[in-house]
């Protein structure tokens, strides 16, 4: 690549050293390791683009610059690897023929025939830079400077002409971060380290083989050939769903996911969700996708300066609101942006009403999502909203249970028949332009399909009330453990769509168990029959007596870590914002005592494995504290229930009548629209991320 040096000391063996590269010749066959190995990141990069021009998303005319990158990963390989002639020319010779490509592309944009103009460019950079090369080898980074002059030159040139440039800021730092380092990685610069296993060199081939895979992004975006193949924004996203799923995964003890198979594929999507939990919200939506959508959120996040490079990575869309002192009138940017990204097939999320809170129903729906689905209907006309429900179990406690409920999709098309997606008085149509009829109806249905699978009680002590009956009448006595918290959150939400007469005879009969239960002090779970609390205690204390160093030793590492997301959510008394101040004060808290971990008791690569183990012992002390606290409260709850015999019978008493009273109550009231909520058996009817 470009640094890679093209001038050789004597090329007399394979043990051979090269003047500027940092790194240190340990005499094996993979002399450099580290700029060895990252240069497999060229292959990836030719294997991603040879798929796209297989799936049509790229001409046939880019397989040749996939081919010519595969070259340089090999030559950059068997160059850094054991320096001979062959490498060098494959190298320089295929570093060439990139250069070529891409200037040949540049310059067909002025004759609108991209894809001829960069073979042929191709062409050019290996036949003429190989004779220059084979009369002078240490003349190839005069070329790739000039050629690089060259591609600058050309897009300024194709501003003024009023052509879509391709440079944007994210690939202008991509490219200066990438040279920034390629030079801290020569031999002369001062951070040059030869025995270290980081190199910058190699970062320089990471940072350029994504830099390439970025430009040919937007290049054929803005050449209008094929559809974009937006591979950089996939990774990113899929990355990103990921680490969703591990935050979820570690703060939550379970996350029921129902109707998984209703999630449309291969057609844009507009995701519409309740909002409850602040940010947990959208981390639990991401991780339940596996893959972060295009949120859109309030504009006043922006004005956190520390959040502005999350929330371009994360490619949030700004909501401008009257209530937050901006201009609504702005958002017309925003929303041809999120029209842009359905034409694209993407995946569009929006929590229609608007805030966030503890509430007991929906909140009033804003007419936004159904603006954003219809006003993209022109380009994206098998547009589907999706609505999705969200449920927490609590918003305090750490691993606390979640259920996720996906709900039927609503064709937009289909919805309005009447209003033709080919009409041309739509062109160019902007938000406030839009037909009111359509969007009070859409809205309608939006909130009616949210209603179907949203928590909806009268007040929140009745939801906490009929939640708590329902975890009594819920537990699987046969596999004597409770039922999953889907199971648990329908029946609370059918009781409470019981009779008034009914679901105050529920609550009546939940306080008289309740209230026995605390004068007893026991649980429910301590008044039924158990046969394996003491066989989980022994199970629990196994798990202590082989895992105990590990859990200590992890418990006080995160000791810190622990005090302040404790000490930051007790300061926080919103309970919709508790979930949030834990969630980001753990995942930063958290990763922080990783890295400093790491620095402190080792170097290099052995600093990033000593951080990855503190990390994975502190996943196995969380998993075994949660299983040994409860099985400990089973077995003291055992012990007090044997304490207390004689008055159990009373307590089961009350247990039956409240169970009696639900079963009354669910005679009388129609079960849930099965449109949306399918049935759930009471052994966990949907699936887990």
């Amino acid at each position: 690549m470009v640094g890679c040096p093209a001038v050789f000391a004597d090329l007399v063996g394979p043990a051979t050293a090269i003047a500027g590269d940092c790194e240190a010749r340990v005499g094996r066959f993979w002399e450099q390791g580290a700029n060895s190995w990252s240069s497999l990141a060229y292959v990836a990069v030719a294997v991603v683009l040879a798929r796209a021009v297989q799936r049509n998303r790229l001409p046939l005319g880019a397989i040749v610059l996939a081919a010519a990158i595969a070259l340089e990963g090999l030559g950059s390989i068997l160059f850094h690897g054991t320096p001979s002639d062959v490498s060098l020319a494959v190298h320089d010779l295929a570093l060439l023929t990139i250069a070529g490509h891409v200037l040949g592309w540049y310059l067909g944009r002025f004759r609108a025939d991209t894809e001829r103009w960069s073979v042929v460019g191709a062409g050019i950079g290996l036949v003429g830079g190989g004779g220059v090369w084979l009369v002078e080898r240490g003349s190839t980074s005069v070329v790739i400077g000039l050629t690089i002059a060259a591609i600058v030159v050309a897009d300024l040139a194709a501003r003024r002409r009023g052509l879509r440039p391709v440079a944007t800021r994210g690939l202008v730092v991509l490219a200066v971060v990438a040279g920034a380092a390629w030079l801290l990685g020569r031999s002369e610069s001062p951070l040059c380290d030869p025995e270290s296993p980081f190199q910058f060199h190699a970062a320089w081939h990471v940072l350029s083989a994504l830099l390439l895979l970025a430009w040919t992004d937007r290049a054929y975006s803005v050449a209008g050939t094929g559809h974009p193949i937006r591979t950089v924004r996939r990774i990113i996203d899929r990355t990103l769903g990921g680490a969703a799923w591990l935050i979820v995964r570690a703060f939550h003890r379970s996350v029921d996911v129902l109707g998984r198979h209703r999630l449309p594929s291969h057609r844009p999507v507009l995701l519409v969700a309740n909002h409850g939990n602040g940010f947990v919200d959208p981390v639990v939506v991401a991780a339940v996708l596996r893959r972060v959508p295009r949120f859109l959120a309030k504009s006043t996040l922006w004005d956190v300066f520390p959040a502005r490079p999350l929330l371009a990575l994360v490619g949030v869309l700004p909501v401008y609101r009257a209530d937050d002192g901006s201009d609504p009138a702005v958002n017309s940017r925003t929303f041809r942006a999120a029209w842009r990204e359905l034409a694209l097939g993407a995946t569009v999320a929006i929590f229609p009403e608007g805030t966030t809170g503890d509430r007991s129903t929906l909140d009033r729906v804003r007419t936004g999502a159904a603006r954003l689905a219809l006003g993209a209907l022109p380009d994206a006309p098998d547009l589907v909203v999706l609505p999705i429900g969200l449920a927490f179990e609590s918003r305090i406690e750490t691993r606390s249970r979640a259920v996720v409920v996906i709900g039927e999709p609503i064709p937009v098309t289909e919805w309005f028949a009447g209003w033709r997606s080919d009409d041309p008085a739509r062109a160019g149509a902007t938000p406030a332009a839009l037909p009111r009829d359509a969007v009070v109806a859409l809205t309608a249905e939006i909130r009616r399909s949210l209603e179907a699978i949203s928590p909806e009680f009268r007040t929140v002590d009745e939801r906490e009330l009929l939640r708590a009956a329902a975890r009594v009448a819920s537990v699987d006595r046969r596999r004597q453990r409770p039922a999953p918290f889907g199971t648990v959150e329908r029946l609370a939400r059918r009781l409470a769509a019981a009779p008034d007469a009914a679901r105050a005879g529920v609550i009546d009969a939940y306080r008289t168990y309740a209230t026995r239960l605390q004068l007893l002090r026991l649980h429910d779970d301590d008044v039924l029959p158990r046969r394996d609390s003491r066989l989980q205690f022994v199970g629990a204390i196994g798990a202590l007596f082989f895992l105990g160093s590990i859990m200590v030793t992890a418990t006080l590492v995160h000791l810190p870590a622990i005090l302040l997301v404790l000490v930051s959510t007790g300061v926080v008394r919103s309970t919709a914002t508790k979930g949030t101040v834990r969630l980001l004060v753990g995942a930063f808290s958290g990763l922080a005592t990783w890295v400093v971990f790491g620095l402190i008791v080792a170097d290099g690569w052995g600093a990033v494995l000593a951080g990855a183990t503190v990390a994975f012992g502190g996943a196995i002390a969380l998993a075994t504290w949660s299983v040994l606290v409860r099985a400990l409260a089973r077995v003291r709850g055992f012990l007090r229930a044997r304490d207390r015999a004689a008055l159990v019978p009373s307590a089961l008493d009350d247990r039956a009548a409240l169970v009696a009273e639900i079963e009354r109550a669910l005679a009388v009231t129609p079960v849930i629209d099965e449109r949306t909520v399918e049935p759930l058996p009471a052994a966990a009817g949907g699936h887990r991320p």
